[in-house]
């Protein structure tokens, strides 16, 4: 659930770059997620292991990218 008194402590500024890096960790998951368990990209460039090896790096990458939102998060408490 949101909570509003935390999200008034942010800025504009703070506020807009959280959401975006949000946001851009929910992309690189569901794009890892696309190249891993579905055949979208089966007739372009990223086939075979390369496709496998893109999909772990870049869920990796928004896990990471989770993680760090959450640190922020904590920080400003």
């Amino acid at each position: 659930m949101i909570d509003f008194e935390k999200m008034r402590r942010y800025n504009g500024q703070k506020l807009g770059l959280f959401i975006f890096e949000s946001v851009m960790a929910v992309v690189y998951i569901v794009l890892s997620i696309i190249l891993l368990f579905t055949s979208y990209f089966s007739n372009s460039v990223i086939t075979g292991w390369l496709r496998i090896f893109l999909g772990i790096v870049m869920g990796l990458y928004g896990l990471f990218r989770v993680y760090r939102a959450y640190v922020k998060i904590k920080e400003n408490e």
